[in-house]
């Protein structure tokens, strides 16, 4: 009796276009849809640019108003207590004057 091995095919060829399996898992995210490529994505990339820059606006915004606008701001400006800041704002002092 004769013992045949089983001898290993070659693999057919790849149609032209189509990677490994190996290679396709280390591009995946790459090659991924992201954004507004999605069909039920409800932003386009210009929007979220868009939202970002309002968001950076805002920040900024509130920043400058901590520093300058604030109670404790204005009263290191005026050189007056955080106290007599707030009497004046509640027309408790001064009431007089609009």
């Amino acid at each position: 009796m004769v013992i045949h091995h089983a001898t290993h095919k070659e693999k057919p060829a790849r149609r032209p276009g189509v990677m490994e399996r190996r290679e396709y898992q280390l591009q995946a995210a790459s090659l991924a849809k992201r954004g507004q490529e999605l069909p039920h994505s409800k932003l386009l990339d210009i929007d979220v640019i868009s939202i970002r820059s309002a968001v950076r606006q805002r920040q900024n915004l509130l920043t400058y108003i901590r520093d300058n606008l604030s109670n404790d701001a204005l009263c290191k400006q005026y050189g007056v207590s955080e106290n007599v800041i707030t009497r004046v704002v509640k027309y408790e002092n001064y009431g007089h004057i609009a």
